[in-house]
């Protein structure tokens, strides 16, 4: 089951401790949704603070990925379903966090699998 967020904004872009990876914070809260991503600065370089973007997230390889801003493939370490939904995982060694306050059970099911796919348009 596809997650769509269409109506998310960057929150910030935060340098981290370290050099070179920025941390992008994602929010929709007609959604309840919150997703933090550790990028590095090539990658967040097309992403600006205020920016009105759709997140889609997907089991399955995204359709219209390669047109989008970003687009990753994830690996899934943690699903907790209390009060809500929220997913801990990697892209290419960096953290992500999703988090949905009220996820339906199909919505959950898109992490039963070890790998999600994401894309920021």
């Amino acid at each position: 089951m596809v997650i769509r967020l269409k109506t998310a904004v960057i929150d910030s872009i935060e340098e981290t401790e370290t050099r070179r990876l920025k941390l992008l914070k994602v929010s929709s809260k007609s959604d309840g949704a919150k997703l933090t991503l550790e990028l590095p600065d090539a990658l967040s370089d097309t992403l600006n603070t205020n920016d009105a973007i759709t997140v889609v997230i997907d089991s399955k390889p995204i359709t219209k990925g390669e047109q989008s801003k970003l687009y990753v493939e994830s690996t899934v370490f943690k699903k907790l379903e209390r009060n809500g939904l929220e997913v801990v995982g990697s892209v290419g060694g960096l953290r992500l966090v999703f988090t949905l306050a009220k996820p339906t059970p199909t919505q959950a099911s898109t992490f039963s699998s070890e790998r999600f796919f994401l894309a920021i348009l």
